[in-house]
């Protein structure tokens, strides 16, 4: 069976499981459905393995009931799980089974018909995966059946949300991993120890097995799975997991990673490679951290001791990674974009993460990515190798899409294959980096998806944000080189086009006369109330080719004083940047505030206003400023200040044939603006007089 054909039945069977549980009324909770499932599964998976042996399999068991061969289902089906958890493969570390202390079925003994009905569904779902021969298309079923039972439960616990990474993520960074394997990256030893100290599901523990076990080069090293986590029902599927690919030679231990002691403690300096996706969002006061030494929290420990202040368990966790990981191992790790782009606390771990580390690469992960689990916040995947050697070139890369969509079905989020997934594509251009990793410096490797090998030096000056280095700003760079001596233009920053202005609240009273030509003013109806007081200029007045909507204007009444400006000064939205918003503000006869969102640019006197607004909307500034954009989600990106008056732009040099040419330009679209606004002001007046004459008509 096709693995899209595969897919689709899973989640139409997790979706009736869902609908069955919901009509019977019997399991109200999400945890414990999960748990009804997962017993059952057991079942197929020790059958899979021929421990113990004679185990029927749970369509045998079914047939027999339905045949008449057994009275209870439900009985029949208690008491193998009884052989099951009395098994060595279920059994925990710590020496309790696999299936808990009552590893029974919570449905009556007389409630067959449920069973029944749950058996079959179980069959149908998981079976086609379970027996498919290619371990490498395994669907993570676990971590797929965590996520659609318990999502519900995600609104009111923002850790539970992070178990549920999505199978196209984790086979990505086990890829990435296994290509550095082969490249020599983790050379020294033959066995290697792999860890995730928040391994929920243990999705990247089996993800990883089976990854390498599928790599001639590399499938002869030994691998030792340490997985960890806080949740009890977690560590158990976790174990679960593993056997699905067949995995036995694993360590899952419960325990928090974070605080107090744990049985992770005796792996530190010892991992060769972590793999995780930590939970973030939880904050953790500093003084709760106190009773760890520097050993645990090696990075950090000044801050701990010192401070009051909270801090994020993502920022903790990257601690732990460095204290666990042995010299020239590494970590992996889906983070959110704060951890590489906010100020505070997480620049100050990236400068010491600097200092311990060396950045391998990091990828941009789209905000539908967990989706499923109810969030659009935006991610990443940190590469880092722990040697204080100097840094090597870094591979950034941003992923557009993933190969899925995540719409509403009954209320219920439901993941719909669609699309490319570009991190496909992101690891096979890795792939072929690797070996040429020295002399790809500073370079646009694939422009889609965008990938580019960037020095150390440029990350240090432009930051760690892999949009910022994006391979249409590199392309757009180059052609914006040094031009030579006899050409009709100069590169120049924005900021050589603007004069510096004070940020000032309220509005400025406006010297008309001295700002525009007067036959460029906006004629207006003297007397007119609408012009009685101040008017404030909103983002959304602003449309395409900076058409400012008058109407909404004169009815808008902000909350808060705008910042200042006047006729002549040139409008940029900071926000959402990828809808260009620019604006040469008009001549009215009120003072004017606009948005803080904008940034006011007043251009310098041998300038025009118009020429500006122009440049900023051509290609070379577009390409330069969405590639700067940074934000916590896709709908409130925002550019700094400071970058985009950073930007370059060609600039025609005075009397040459080309400032002759984009001055005529220039002059087009200065009278096409005013003519624009002249018109949209008279039709605005237009209606209000022809609704005055209807009032009076009927009047």
């Amino acid at each position: 069976m096709q693995t899209t054909e595969l897919y689709e039945r899973f989640n139409r069977g997790l979706l009736e499981m869902r609908e069955s549980f919901h009509r019977t009324g019997r399991l109200d909770d999400s945890n414990t459905k999960l748990d009804e499932i997962v017993k059952l599964l057991s079942i197929e998976v020790a059958q899979l393995h021929g421990i113990p042996k004679g185990l029927p399999t749970l369509s045998e068991i079914l047939d027999k009931y339905r045949f008449g061969k057994i009275p209870s289902l439900v009985t029949a089906l208690n008491e193998t799980l009884e052989l099951v958890a009395r098994s060595p493969l279920f059994q925990n570390s710590d020496g309790e089974s696999l299936l808990g202390v009552n590893p029974r079925l919570s449905i009556s003994e007389s409630d067959s018909p449920m069973a029944e009905q749950l058996v079959a569904l179980v069959v149908a779902t998981f079976d086609g995966a379970l027996r498919n021969s290619n371990a490498r298309q395994n669907l993570e079923l676990l971590n797929e059946a965590f996520g659609h039972f318990v999502r519900d439960n995600f609104r009111n616990n923002i850790e539970d949300a992070q178990y549920m990474t999505p199978p196209e993520v984790v086979t990505f960074m086990c890829r990435l991993a296994a290509e550095e394997i082969k490249g020599g990256a983790l050379s020294g030893k033959k066995a290697l120890c792999v860890a995730d100290p928040s391994c929920g599901v243990g999705s990247f523990l089996a993800q990883f097995y089976s990854q390498l076990r599928n790599e001639p080069e590399i499938a002869s090293r030994k691998l030792t799975l340490v997985g960890q986590d806080k949740v009890d029902r977690m560590a158990r599927l976790s174990k679960l997991n593993l056997l699905l690919f067949k995995s036995v030679s694993s360590h899952v231990y419960r325990g928090n990673s974070l605080v107090g002691d744990s049985p992770l403690d005796a792996y530190l300096g010892e991992c060769d490679l972590i793999l995780t996706n930590p939970p973030f969002g939880a904050r953790f006061p500093a003084q709760d951290l106190r009773n760890s030494d520097s050993k645990r929290y090696p990075l950090l420990f000044d801050i701990i001791q010192n401070s009051n202040s909270t801090i994020d368990s993502e920022l903790l966790f990257l601690d732990r990674y460095y204290s666990l990981l042995r010299p020239g191992g590494m970590v992996l790790a889906v983070l959110p974009d704060a951890v590489i782009s906010a100020g505070g606390l997480p620049a100050v771990i990236r400068e010491r993460l600097t200092n311990h580390f060396s950045i391998r690469s990091i990828t941009e992960l789209p905000a539908v990515t967990f989706g499923q689990a109810g969030t659009r916040t935006k991610t990443c995947v940190l590469h880092l190798q722990k040697e204080p050697a100097p840094q090597d070139t870094i591979f950034m890369a941003s992923a557009k899409n993933v190969g899925f969509e995540v719409s509403s079905r009954k209320g219920v989020p439901v993941k719909r294959l669609n699309g490319s997934n570009d991190l496909e594509s992101i690891g096979d251009v890795f792939q072929r980096f690797l070996p040429r990793r020295s002399k790809s410096k500073g370079k646009a490797l694939s422009e889609e998806p965008s990938c580019v090998a960037v020095l150390p030096e440029t990350l240090r000056k432009e930051g760690w944000t892999p949009n910022h280095h994006s391979a249409v700003r590199y392309r757009t760079l180059a052609a914006l080189a040094a031009p030579e001596g006899d050409s009709d233009y100069n590169i120049v920053r924005l900021r050589d086009l603007v004069v510096p202005l004070a940020r000032t609240r309220g509005p400025l009273q406006q010297n008309w006369d001295k700002l525009l030509e007067p036959e460029l003013s906006l004629r207006v109806c003297e007397g007119s109330e609408e012009w009685s007081e101040s008017k404030c200029i909103s983002v959304l007045h602003v449309g395409d080719f900076g058409f400012l909507n008058i109407r909404e204007l004169l009815n808008y009444r902000p909350k808060y004083p705008g910042q200042a400006c006047r006729a002549g000064d040139v409008l940029f939205s900071k926000i959402n940047p990828r809808i260009p918003r620019v604006l040469v503000v008009p001549m009215l006869p009120v003072p004017l505030t606009c948005s803080s969102e904008f940034e006011v640019l007043r251009v310098k006197p041998e300038y025009s206003p118009y020429t500006l607004a122009l440049l900023l909307l051509s290609s070379f500034a577009q390409n330069q400023i969405l590639s700067l954009t940074s934000g916590t989600s896709s709908s409130h990106n925002r550019v700094k200040t400071a970058q985009l008056l950073d930007i370059r732009l060609p600039m025609p040099r005075p009397r040459s044939k080309a400032a002759k040419s984009l001055n005529a330009t220039t002059a087009n679209f200065e009278s096409a603006q005013h003519s624009l606004h002249q018109a949209a002001y008279d039709s605005h007046n237009s209606l209000l007089e022809f609704d005055k004459l209807l009032v009076a008509m009927v009047s």
